[in-house]
């Protein structure tokens, strides 16, 4: 590989890996599973080793995937919320002992052993003894106030006993901090779906998204109506709600002395912990687990090994994405065998093609499986996928069906693979592939399939929010001549909604209510909503914060789209092509000309903006120069999550550079033109300063 090839498969690398984060984190729809997004993961980090000059500091190989919403206000975490690095061979297992006890000086370890739940995760902040706020994993390093929701569990506690700080090692506690992890039990996710069945409503897909699309209803009695469920696993003493493990005394010498804290305290800790020594008592363990996995009322997908002593945790420290003194064992997913019946294909609203299987029905993982994802024809051909074969088809990470492998032992005859389409079956037009990736694509925006998938996403509940309008709505919309396009929406009558199969006076005035409405939603959700390909919640944010309205948008270089965080140059591209393509361009055209863009538009739903303000809020910020205590990355995030708009040049807009070492034209610009000037040390105090208002402000609430 020479670093031109290098260069674009890194790219390839980071925009898929991107895409998955948003796709599992935000959208509760993930495309793979858990060991494939790893392969990919690992792929990278192996990469930026090799070519150095190519890694920057937002590279997905340095970050935690976000499930941050821009319709709940965020806060920081009281110490980073992390992920596990993940393993799928006892050897690994073996080799993760070796290293801990070479780091550690220690001839044995004791470790834990607990069930990996496949829900998600919850941090809830207690100060004298009542529940305060609670928080979402978001990016690690900052979360979404779920609060209200959290409220609703039955094993989450309002108000603990009067006792409650006999929990600590020592007395002073004041405040304190719970994480855990939210499901739904397997019988309450049947319930739901039976409900979801007699009211004629799409079926939940698992639990597990399931979990993470009621934590994100605003409506907190919907919420309580949906029954979750959640397990505890970690306590730990904060002041001002920040962890100071080395500075106070209410911290616990193990994991052990946490959870039976968690029980004295009445929070929900799962049955099974146990405790090893060696590689040989944690095989025992999680092969004891795995036996009781289908027994279970809840979804696990492994199991969390950590070293017990909390003194040597610290020691061991944690990487920028995991904690280095634990570890997930992830099951193997289970496996059926059953008959490739036939390859259809499914044509998305970016125009990628996918191949898809299906399957003679098979139980497998406690559902019937009828077809399977393919991917790509790449796939299809390093499997030697062939129609007729006997196939042995897994749930990977127990949520996606796929084909594992054939079983070639059973093909009869030679039947003939499966060659790659060139034209689009839905259009007809010349499909391409883009340098560096597997996906073919069909590139008429105008082919059937493109728009009808445009439209649903337009309409979706992070776009614009139009209720009442369901994929088989749109589909009759298309059908009848109604619409060919988003804008379109915006020009149907009430006399002829009112007149459709199904429909009636009321469902046509909640719908054109909705798409009245839609003209107000915030910034970010209307870029959103415009479908650009791999633009996710995440990135329209950071879009719609540097980028004020449409016009500021369409002015936009890649260059000074690619250094924004969550962007790169890859993404960049995406964006500048499609605002400036035939499809794209004309979209943008028609939703101008029906008033969907506004002169002003309604800003992101910035962390604090409920909470009062801060010194940061709605300025426009630039940075320039190295920092030295956070990466430039980092800082942008941190103000971004506080309502500022960093941007990438200095202009006559410009309200605050923020300078650093060796900061060259940009500061001179700034000066002439009389902007504000913080360096590295004003900059951090007047964050803190802004940090204690949005905190403050989000407790009183």
């Amino acid at each position: 590989m020479d670093r031109e090839q290098a260069r674009l498969r890194i790219e390839h690398l980071r925009a898929e890996l991107l895409r998955h984060n948003q796709l599992y984190y935000q959208q509760s729809q993930p495309e793979i599973s858990d060991q494939q997004y790893d392969q990919l993961d690992k792929e990278l980090q192996d990469l930026e080793l090799s070519w150095p000059e190519f890694i920057i500091e937002e590279s997905p190989s340095a970050m935690v995937g976000s499930d941050r919403d821009g319709n709940f206000p965020s806060l920081p975490h009281s110490t980073p919320m992390l992920s596990l690095q993940n393993s799928y061979d006892l050897q690994e297992v073996t080799a993760f002992d070796q290293r801990m006890r070479r780091e550690l000086g220690q001839e044995q370890i004791t470790y834990t052993v607990e069930p990996k739940m496949d829900g998600v995760a919850v941090a809830a902040r207690y100060r004298d003894g009542k529940l305060q706020v609670a928080l979402t994993r978001g990016d690690g390093r900052q979360g979404d106030v779920i609060t209200d929701n959290v409220a609703t569990f039955r094993e989450v506690p309002m108000q603990l006993a009067e006792d409650w700080d006999r929990a600590f090692p020592d007395s002073g506690v004041q405040e304190f901090e719970v994480r855990g992890e939210a499901y739904l039990t397997l019988t309450r996710f049947a319930q739901l779906n039976e409900e979801r069945r007699q009211q004629e409503q799409a079926e939940l897909a698992n639990p597990r998204n399931a979990t993470a699309g009621t934590l994100k209803t605003l409506d907190s009695e919907e919420v309580r109506r949906r029954g979750l469920s959640i397990f505890f696993y970690q306590i730990f003493p904060v002041v001002h709600g920040v962890r100071q493990p080395d500075q106070h005394s209410g911290e616990f010498p193990h994991h052990q002395a946490e959870i039976d804290a968690l029980r004295f305290l009445g929070f929900p800790v799962n049955p099974f912990f146990k405790t090893a020594r060696s590689p040989e008592e944690i095989s025992g363990h999680l092969h004891e687990l795995e036996s009781q996995r289908l027994d279970l009322d809840y979804q696990i997908d492994g199991a969390v090994i950590k070293v017990d002593s909390h003194a040597s945790q610290l020691r061991l420290k944690s990487t920028a994405k995991a904690p280095r003194w634990g570890l997930a064992f992830k099951f193997a997913a289970e496996q059926a065998v059953t008959t490739l019946k036939e390859i259809t294909l499914q044509v998305g609203r970016t125009g990628v093609i996918t191949p898809v299987a299906e399957l003679d029905p098979v139980a497998l993982a406690g559902s019937t499986v009828s077809r399977a994802t393919l991917h790509n024809w790449d796939d299809m051909g390093r499997k030697d996928i062939r129609l007729g074969d006997r196939v042995i088809v897994v749930k990977g990470g127990d949520i996606i069906p796929k084909i594992l492998r054939v079983c070639l032992e059973q093909r009869n005859g030679n039947p003939k693979p499966v060659v790659a389409v060139t034209d689009c079956p839905v259009c007809g037009k010349p499909v391409s592939r883009e340098d560096g990736a597997a996906a073919l694509r069909c590139r008429n925006p105008f082919c059937p399939a493109v728009v009808a998938g445009r439209l649903r996403h337009f309409v979706g509940r992070d776009a614009c929010d139009i209720g009442g309008l369901g994929g088989q709505s749109l589909d009759l919309f298309l059908e009848i001549g109604l619409v060919s396009g988003p804008a379109d929406l915006f020009r149907l009558e009430r006399t002829t909604l009112a007149t459709l199969p199904g429909w009636g006076e009321k469902s046509a005035d909640r719908v054109l209510s909705g798409i009245k409405r839609s003209t107000q939603r915030p910034w970010e959700a209307k870029i959103f909503a415009l479908g650009i390909p791999q633009v996710g919640v995440t990135t329209a944010r950071t879009l719609a914060l540097s980028f004020g309205d449409i016009d500021t948008l369409l002015q936009a270089t890649k260059a000074e789209l690619s250094i924004l965080p969550d962007v790169g140059d890859t993404v960049a591209g995406q964006v500048v092509e499609f605002l400036h393509g035939e499809g794209g361009s004309q979209l943008v055209d028609n939703l101008r000309l029906v008033g969907f863009f506004l002169e002003t538009e309604q800003g992101p739903s910035a962390s604090v903006a409920a909470e009062g303000g801060n010194w940061f809020q709605n300025k426009i910020v630039v940075i320039t120069g190295t920092m030295e205590s956070m990466g430039r990355a980092e800082a942008k995030k941190a103000m971004m999550a506080l309502g500022a708009k960093v941007t990438g040049s200095v202009t006559g807009k410009t309200e605050l550079l923020i300078a650093g070492e060796k900061a060259g034209s940009k500061l001179e610009k700034a000066k002439k033109l009389g902007v504000e000037i913080l360096d590295e040390k004003e900059f951090l105090a007047r964050l803190s300063e802004a940090r204690n208002i949005a905190a403050e402000g989000s407790v009183e609430s």
